[in-house]
């Protein structure tokens, strides 16, 4: 009761506003109802890599890539499919320091999460920026979305055990082979991994190419099960 209070008295007086629309949305979620249900959701994802599927299809399915070649991670989780209003979003939150869009990006997983009930890791990985790109760009957005993520289920944050090696071409500008090419030995493992369960953590899974990447050289290094979990995912 008494936090539902604090919650009316914050609406009242320090009313969140939509990052999408302008308009009032409800506290802590910084979107209002109906640009919640007008987001693009992923309602029948591959359930290796959370490619959106044709709608109707059974729940479970797996997509053909997946059968033909399966990725090195066990599950991909991504609530969204990546559109324009999604695309403004994750932009203003990369190169443009809205990093209260963290905090809803944040929350949109974790809903989706629980929804799906998905087994929680013993480590919260965001995948990491090379050095170089994060100092140009004071922060790296998938450690932001992590944090409260991690708070909210109570994860460990495994954000110093791998680090990038080369500051790769952007994965926007490229096919799929050329994406592979371009994050091959794209990482290192300093240690703490062995037998552990993890979670990669990115914005948006395109191809694949970077968290497949990512998830092998967390395997080699040791890792029991790797899993994805994301805001969207690419058609």
């Amino acid at each position: 009761m008494v936090y539902n209070w604090i919650d009316l008295i914050q609406e009242t007086f320090f009313p969140s506003r939509c990052l999408l629309c302008g308009g009032k949305a409800r506290h802590g979620r910084d979107l209002c109802d109906a640009c919640d249900s007008a987001l693009f959701r992923n309602l029948s994802p591959c359930r290796r890599c959370a490619l959106p599927l044709p709608p109707g299809t059974p729940a479970g399915s797996i997509c053909g890539h997946c059968i033909s070649k399966p990725p090195p991670f066990e599950h991909c989780y991504a609530p969204l499919i990546y559109d324009n209003a999604l695309s403004h979003l994750i932009t203003g939150l990369k190169f443009h320091n809205k990093l209260q869009h963290a905090q809803l990006f944040a929350w949109l997983l974790c809903r989706y999460l629980c929804e799906q009930q998905a087994a929680m890791p013993d480590l919260l990985l965001p995948v990491p920026l090379h050095p170089d790109r994060q100092r140009q760009r004071g922060y790296n957005q998938a450690l932001e979305i992590a944090r409260p993520i991690a708070r909210r289920f109570g994860l460990k944050l495994a954000s110093h055990q791998v680090e990038r090696l080369r500051d790769t071409h952007a994965q926007a500008d490229l096919d799929k082979k050329k994406r592979q090419q371009n994050m091959r030995g794209a990482f290192r493992v300093s240690g703490g991994i062995e037998m552990q369960h993890i979670a990669l953590l990115d914005d948006v899974v395109t191809t694949g190419s970077t968290v497949s990447e990512l998830a092998r050289t967390l395997q080699r290094a040791g890792a029991e099960r790797v899993d994805v979990w994301a805001i969207a995912r690419t058609p």
